[in-house]
C-alpha cells in the first residue's frame, strides 16, 4: 500500500508506514506458533505458555501497547505493579517469557533490539512468597491411606514423598529413567528443553533406589498413563480428600517439602537432601524447603530424630509389606 505526497510540483510515492510495524498480536502469535512446533516440551508446558501469553496481551491491552516500537522501558517497570498480588515465582516466569518473545522477535523476526524489560524482576518477600507448610506424618498416613484405591495416584504422591521428586519430573518419568541393576532412578537423565524456567531446565540427579521405590516399580502404576497431565488431574482428587479426610490445603509441591523437611528431621545430611532435591546449593534447600519439624514429638532434637528415623524406616524399607500388590 502507498502514499501520495505532494512537495512544491513533485508528486512523492511512499511506503505506508504501518506496513514496516510489527503488531504485537502477530509477535506473540508467530512465537506460540514456534514454540509449540520446535520445543521439545510437555502439551502441560505448552498449555502453561499459552495461559502466560494471554496475560501478556492482557497487560498489552492495559498499557494501550500496539506495536512492537511502542514498548518502553517505563512501560515495562510498571508489568510486576499491575500483577498485583501475585507470587514473586509467577510474576518472574511471565517476565523471563517476555524477553524470549523479544529476543525471538529481534532473533526470527527482523524486529530492532528491545532493552526494555532486561533486568526488571520481583524479589520475593513474605508477601508474594507462598509459603508450604510440611504435612504431619499422620497427614501422610491418612492421605496415603485415602489414596490406595487409586493406586496411580498414589504410587505417585508416594514416590514424591520419597524421593522430594517435582511434579514436573514425575510428569516426565517413564522406565528407562530406571537402573534396576544399578539401583538408581536418574531424574532428567537427558536436557529438557524448552520449560518455563530456567531453574528446572536441567535438574540431573540419581537417587538411590529402596525397597519401597523399587515395589512401587513392579506395580507399574505409575507408567500407566502417558499422556497424563499429573498435577492437573490431580487438583479435583485433592479436593475431595480434603472434604473426606478434613486436611486442608493439599498440593503437589506440599509433598516435596515435606519429603525434604522429614529428612532433615531424621538426621540426613543437609548437603544430601539439597543434592536428593536437585538444588543449585543447600541455601535454596534451608531457605524454601527444608525445616525441622519439632511438632512430632514433645521430647525435644532427640525425639524428633527417633520419630522421624522410625518413619523413614518404615516408608523407605516396610510400607508394602504388609500390604497387597
Amino acid at each position: 500500500m502507498e502514499k501520495k505526497l505532494v512537495f512544491g510540483d513533485f508528486l512523492v510515492k511512499i511506503s505506508h508506514l504501518d506496513e514496516a510495524r510489527k503488531l504485537w498480536n502477530d509477535i506473540l502469535t508467530d512465537y506460540l506458533t514456534d514454540f509449540k512446533t520446535t520445543a521439545k516440551a510437555k502439551d502441560l508446558w505448552k498449555t502453561q505458555v499459552e495461559k502466560q501469553i494471554c496475560t501478556i496481551k492482557t497487560w498489552f491491552n492495559s498499557q494501550k501497547i500496539m506495536y512492537y516500537e511502542d514498548l518502553t522501558r517505563e512501560k515495562a517497570r510498571s508489568y510486576a505493579e499491575w500483577r498485583g498480588k501475585r507470587s514473586a515465582s509467577t510474576v518472574n516466569k511471565e517476565l523471563l517469557r517476555i524477553r524470549a518473545i523479544i529476543k525471538f522477535a529481534d532473533k526470527f523476526l527482523g524486529m530492532p533490539q528491545n532493552f526494555a524489560f532486561e533486568g526488571i524482576n520481583v524479589s520475593e518477600t513474605s508477601e508474594n512468597t507462598r509459603l508450604v507448610t510440611s504435612f504431619s506424618i499422620a497427614e501422610c498416613k491418612k492421605i496415603l491411606k485415602w489414596l490406595e484405591k487409586k493406586p496411580y495416584f498414589h504410587d505417585m504422591i508416594l514416590l514424591m514423598l520419597l524421593t522430594g521428586m517435582e511434579s514436573k519430573a514425575v510428569n516426565l518419568m517413564c522406565k528407562e529413567w530406571w537402573d534396576i541393576k544399578a539401583k538408581l532412578l536418574f531424574v532428567f537423565p537427558q536436557k529438557i528443553s524448552g520449560v518455563i524456567d530456567a531453574k528446572t531446565q536441567h535438574r540431573a540427579r540419581k537417587i538411590p533406589i529402596n525397597k519401597t521405590m523399587l515395589e512401587i516399580y513392579k506395580r507399574g502404576y505409575i507408567f500407566e498413563k502417558q499422556s497424563r497431565k499429573f498435577n492437573m488431574k490431580c487438583q479435583k482428587l485433592f479436593r475431595k480428600c480434603t472434604v473426606q479426610t478434613g486436611i486442608e490445603n493439599i498440593h503437589c509441591h506440599r509433598f516435596r517439602h515435606t519429603f525434604a523437611s522429614q529428612a532433615l528431621s531424621a538426621g540426613y545430611d543437609i548437603v544430601r537432601v539439597s543434592k536428593l532435591l536437585g538444588h543449585k546449593n543447600i541455601n535454596v534447600t534451608l531457605k524454601h524447603y527444608a525445616d525441622f519439624i519439632f511438632s512430632e514429638s514433645d521430647t525435644g532434637f532427640e525425639g524428633m530424630v527417633k520419630i522421624h528415623k522410625e518413619w523413614f524406616k518404615f516408608l523407605n524399607e516396610a510400607y508394602f509389606a504388609n500390604k497387597g500388590s
